[in-house]
C-alpha cells in the first residue's frame, strides 16, 4: 500500500472462534445428554427429548454467532477513489466512489436509544459501513476517515475540486 493509499478494516469484536464453538458445543452435548441418558436410566426418559432439543437450540444460536463474527468491512481510500467492500459467506458487495465527491455523514438516530448511522456515498448512492461499532467507535472512525481523506487530498499529485468531501 502506498502512502497515497489507505484501508480501514471493520469488523465485529469477535473472541468466539469456530473451533472454540465447536468444543463449546461438543462439552454442552456431552454434560446435557450425560445428565439427560442418567434420568432416563432412572425412569425419567421423557427429559431426554427435552434436552436435545435444548442442545439443537444452543447449537443454532452458536451457528448464527460464529457466522455474524466472521463479517468484515474494508474501506479502500486511494488517490482517485474510495472502495467499500462488505465481505460475509457468498455474499460479497463492492462500491466505489470518486474520492473528491465522496461525502461522509453521521447521521444521528432519530428515536432515543438506536445507534447513528456512519454513511458514505456520491450522487444520491449511500453504503453504511460500521454497523457493529458503538456510537463512540462510529465517531472516531468518522473523524479518522475524514483526516484520511484531507490527508490524501491535499497531496500535491492529486487532482481534483478544492473541496473534496462534505461534512
Amino acid at each position: 500500500m502506498s502512502s497515497h493509499q489507505s484501508e480501514f478494516v471493520i469488523r465485529p469484536n469477535g473472541s468466539f472462534h469456530s473451533r472454540t464453538g465447536i468444543w463449546l458445543i461438543a462439552l454442552l452435548v456431552i454434560i446435557a445428554l450425560g445428565i439427560a441418558m442418567r434420568f432416563a436410566i432412572l425412569g425419567y426418559w421423557l427429559i431426554l427429548p427435552f434436552a436435545l432439543l435444548d442442545v439443537m437450540a444452543v447449537g443454532i444460536v452458536f451457528y448464527l454467532i460464529i457466522r455474524q463474527s466472521e463479517y468484515v468491512e474494508r474501506v479502500v481510500i486511494s488517490e482517485s477513489r474510495v472502495e467499500i467492500f462488505h465481505i460475509q459467506d457468498n455474499a460479497d458487495a463492492k462500491w466505489e466512489f470518486p474520492l473528491h465527491w465522496t461525502q461522509i455523514r453521521l447521521e444521528r438516530p432519530i428515536h432515543r436509544g438506536y445507534p447513528a448511522r456512519l454513511l458514505l456515498g456520491c450522487r444520491g448512492e449511500w453504503v453504511e459501513i460500521g454497523g457493529c461499532l458503538t456510537d463512540r467507535e462510529r465517531g472516531t472512525l468518522t473523524q479518522a476517515l475524514k483526516d484520511e481523506f484531507r490527508r490524501i487530498s491535499a497531496h500535491p499529485g492529486v487532482q481534483g475540486p478544492e473541496r473534496g468531501f462534505a461534512d
